[in-house]
């Protein structure tokens, strides 16, 4: 019998082959797959000899299990034949059961020996009194972990949580898998870990002599492959990025009205040069989004030589008007067809109007008729309604969709007079109802009837002028008051307000400039100052729903918004159309306007929720926690909510007395918290109301405040250089007020672990206080010079950012109270707000220069361009929860929220498209050699043939 051979050293702290097939067993969830893979392949490398496939033997059931019924019976025998028990803990091993089933079955056959642990997420905290992790301080310890006695000491284990992908090439994940592995190879850490050195070079030593000959061999071909692709390479970049900057050179012409094509066109364009380079220019789409701020959708069809469109009521459908003769309704998500195009009409079709349920379609013709289609089956609805005298220049349906109006008229053979008729009609049987109503002085432009159905409102004038506003009684076909009389020129356009108390007329001349002016429907006199703007004629008005605001559409290409009691402009003049603006109207929630214009087979839809904010000053906003709304605070004492996805106002406004400075959203979004003069304040979210009474005792008024992470205490800093803590629950104040500035506290924030509190103020400095006590932590942090005006912790709590009236945003270690880098320049002025990014990777602020920037909190640098839109300083910023967006308030009155990443200008300018450029619009806009790119995913891409077919 054959004597058997002595083991070696390191065989007999491995433990025999004979007695165990594997050195390790790892014991994890699938969801921590990666760890367990990465910690595998670290063990059967690190140490590996040449000549040998793996350094350790490690079983684990991805690789090792075979495919059986009995799966426990499987995993209990392999675990019998590894000496070594590796356990990756994390929240969701705890919560799978299979691991701790597995750790149990170990302790209760080996014992606590030769078991060890990997944290890949979450935390572990050894309780050595009872000999187990602690339950309440520890969110990975197994249930058996926790069990009093279950392990004899607290047993070793290595964290990795923060070494994602989990790469045994990585340094710090390598050196931590060589704690796991030097137990089991039965040797120091830093003798396998020379060892693993050594046999690395080697093996690379030997790989490069094994290489290098085919490498002399092949490099000669490869080189000369390598310099024609290089230069091919090159030749197409330098191609496609030439291409990309005619595109966005084009685009950007478009959108600038230089550039005839349209606003779908433009941000088409521009949308493909990024798709086609691999150097992208960030700033043209940051541009674009800039330029087309207001513009919600612009909504296209696949339609050619579309003579009128209009959308529907419930916006999901367009219908247009076709130089083809025809009728066409689309939808208008897709740009797709809906049906067979509704003929009828001998020549083009100059006009089309949904009903005002959106069941019914009227149309008119060069063929003097007005014809009514069903808008589902697009089957016509009774007999055409012909005019009784010239062309159809207006129609409008009743609000029950029952009857129909019709405005027509001629000019006479010299082209310096005209006159025109009114017509009524029953919408199912197209029969005229009564006798026309004539006596107009010109020709009849435009049509509306009252809300009641009962009244007709008629505008008209001349080409030289003698414009007209006439009522008309509905049943009798006689005139209602007198004239209204227009003297900048002809009424084209004229529309009730929703009570049917007022009448909106647009107007102007051949040469002058146009004038929408309200009146009283009653008595015919004029309510307020003429609205004058627009230069040129206007050719549509329209009252928002709530009967405060009228819209109108120019020949200048512009959209306005006026104060119906006023004749106040509200906000900028809306740019964009390529041509006359000649239809414009709100959308139901009157928080929208929809236009349309001469210039293209599309309708836009603008937001009216970026800009005015309709409050004086708007001194601070801020995120609902749920980022859904957003709360603005203005100097004239109001708060008001906002829809963060449409902009519109949400419900009141908030009043109290005096300036708000500041405003704060609890963490369950279930209030608001308010500073100003009176104090502070806390109001219900929901409804607006006040809750409580003022919480009073700074001197002066409070200028900040910021609610707990926990929502029951609330900081607050006031004109008296104190900080103040308050219970929400009592609205008393909690301890002594913290002192120590000596000015004016600006702004206060709390940390997120909310044990303390930062604060800033117009001595200049940035102070840190303990939450709890009340008591200063170190020393004040200086290095601005001036007013320190706006402070913000980092996500983390590692780091502060403020901001100061020197024009800069500093960083600081909250830990050492230093200052973190180099302060942050370019701002022209003070800078009056900053906020850190949910990731805290970025950076906000505003300042006085009217600016909202970027920064990178890493690099200090300014990332992009500053976002400009703000006509006076900008008070307020504030991240949305999830980043993607920011908020600015400013004394300009207004509001604005900005896209903050490239990919999330992208998205915006997708959003505002319904359509894909088509196959041949990319060959023929972009470049035949180039692939077609589909820019906007989800968009659907037109068929090539404009039909359809």
């Amino acid at each position: 019998m054959c004597a058997q051979a002595a083991e070696t050293p390191e065989q007999q702290a491995r433990g025999s082959g004979a007695s165990f097939e594997f050195d390790a067993f790892i014991s994890y969830t699938h969801q921590d797959r990666p760890v367990a893979a990465g910690i595998q392949k670290g063990l059967h490398r690190i140490g590996r000899r040449m000549g040998r496939l793996h350094a350790l033997r490690v079983f684990r059931d991805a690789t090792d299990l075979t495919a059986n019924p009995d799966l426990w019976g499987n995993v209990t025998s392999a675990m019998v034949r590894a000496r070594y028990l590796i356990v990756v803990l994390s929240p969701a091993a705890v919560a799978s059961g299979w691991v701790n089933k597995e750790v149990t079955h170990w302790l209760q056959d080996r014992g606590p020996d030769q078991l060890m642990f990997v944290v890949a997420d979450g935390q572990l905290s050894w309780d050595e009194d009872t000999g187990r992790f602690d339950p309440d301080r520890s969110t990975v310890a197994l249930p058996v972990l926790t069990e009093p006695g279950a392990l004899a000491t607290e047993p070793f284990y290595v964290d990795v949580s923060d070494d994602a992908p989990w790469d045994p090439n990585a340094p710090m994940f390598r050196e931590k898998v060589t704690d796991l592995a030097a137990p089991i190879h039965g040797k120091p850490k830093y003798d396998l870990a020379g060892e693993d050195l050594r046999e690395q070079r080697r093996f690379r030593r030997l790989r490069r002599a094994a290489i290098a000959g085919l490498v002399l061999l092949t490099v000669i071909a490869v080189v000369a492959a390598t310099i024609a692709f290089v230069q091919r390479r090159e030749a197409v970049r330098q191609r496609n990025q030439a291409v990309a900057s005619q595109l966005v050179a084009e685009g950007q012409s478009m959108l600038a009205g230089a550039r005839p094509g349209g606003d779908a066109r433009a941000l088409k364009q521009i949308l493909a040069a990024q798709s086609i380079t691999s150097e992208p220019d960030e700033g043209a789409l940051f541009d674009a989004v800039l330029a087309r701020r207001e513009l919600l959708e612009v909504v296209e069809t696949t339609a050619e030589g579309v003579k009128d469109i209009e959308l529907s009521p419930d916006e999901r459908r367009i219908v247009t008007a076709g130089a083809d003769d025809t009728v066409r309704v689309w939808d208008a998500d897709t740009g797709a067809p809906i049906g067979a195009p509704m003929t009828g009409h001998q020549g083009e079709v100059s006009g089309v109007t949904f009903s005002p349920d959106g069941q019914r379609i009227a149309s008119a013709g060069v063929d003097q008729t007005v014809r009514v289609w069903d808008a589902d089956t697009g089957a016509p609805i009774g007999a055409p309604m012909t005019a009784p005298q010239g062309k159809v220049s207006s129609w409008a349906f009743t609000p029950d969709g029952r009857r129909i109006v019709t405005g027509s008229g001629e000019m006479s053979l010299s082209g310096v007079s005209g006159h025109g008729t009114v017509q009524v009609w029953d919408a199912d049987t197209g029969a005229p109802i009564g006798a026309p109503m004539t006596g107009h002085q010109g020709m009849v432009l435009s049509v509306d009837f009252a809300p009641d159905g009962r009244r007709i409102a008629v505008g008209s004038g001349g080409p030289v002028g003698d414009g007209t506003v006439r009522v008309w009684d509905a049943d009798t076909g006689q005139p209602i008051g007198a004239p209204m009389t227009e003297p900048e020129g002809r009424v084209i356009s004229v529309e009730f307000s929703p009570d049917g108390r007022r009448i909106a007329s647009g107007s102007g001349g051949p040469f002058g400039d146009g004038t929408v002016r309200v009146w009283d429907a009653d008595t015919g006199a004029p309510i307020g100052a003429p609205m004058t703007g627009h230069q040129g004629a206007v050719m549509s008005v329209a009252f928002a729903p709530d009967g405060v605001r009228v819209a109108s559409g120019g020949l200048d290409r512009t959209v306005r918004v006026w104060d119906a009691d006023t004749g106040a402009p509200i906000g900028d003049p809306i740019t964009g159309h390529q041509d006359a603006v000649g239809r414009v109207a709100f959308s139901a929630d009157g928080g929208r306007i929809i236009s349309v214009g001469f210039d293209e087979g599309a309708v836009r839809v603008w937001d009216l929720g970026v800009g005015s904010a309709n409050q004086s000053w708007v001194m601070s906003v801020a995120y609902a926690p749920d980022g859904r709304r957003f709360v603005s605070g203005g100097a004239d004492g109001t708060l008001q909510r906002w829809d963060a996805d449409t902009g519109a106002p949400i419900g009141d406004e908030m009043a109290g007395q005096g300036v708000v400075m500041s405003v704060a959203f609890a963490p369950d979004g279930r209030r608001i918290a308010s500073a100003g003069l009176e104090g502070v304040r806390l109001w219900d979210a929901d409804t607006g109301a006040p809750i409580g009474t003022p919480m009073t005792g700074h001197q002066g008024g409070a200028d900040s405040v910021a609610f707990a992470p926990d929502g029951h205490r609330i900081a607050s800093g006031g004109e008296d250089g104190t900080v103040r803590l308050w219970d929400t629950d009592t609205r008393q104040q909690i301890g002594t007020p913290m002192t120590g500035h000596q000015d004016v506290v600006a702004s206060v924030a709390f940390s997120p672990d909310g044990h303390r509190i930062a604060s800033t103020g117009a001595d200049d400095t940035v102070r840190l206080w303990n939450a709890d006590t009340g008591a200063p932590i170190g020393t004040p942090m200086t290095g601005h010079q001036g007013m320190a005006a706006s402070v913000a912790f980092s996500p983390d709590g590692h780091r502060i950012a403020s901001a100061g009236a020197d024009g800069t945003v500093q960083l600081w270690d909250t830990n050492t109270r230093q200052q973190i880098g180099t302060p942050m320049t370019g701002h022209q002025g003070p800078v009056y707000s900053v906020a850190f990014a949910p990731d805290g990777r970025r950076i906000t602020s505003a300042g006085h220069d009217r600016t909202v920037r970027l920064w990178d909190t890493d690099t200090g640098q300014q990332i992009g361009a500053p976002m400009t839109g703000h006509t006076d300083a900008v008070r307020s910023v504030a991240f949305s929860p999830d980043g993607q967006w920011i908020v600015s308030g400013g004394i300009d009155d207004e509001i604005w929220q900005w896209a903050t990443t490239p990919a999330d200008w992208t998205a915006n300018l997708c959003d505002k498209l319904n359509l894909n450029m088509s196959h041949r619009q990319w060959h023929e806009w972009t470049s035949p050699d180039l692939d077609y790119v589909e820019v906007c995913p989800g968009l659907s891409i037109p068929p090539d043939d404009p039909a359809g077919k």
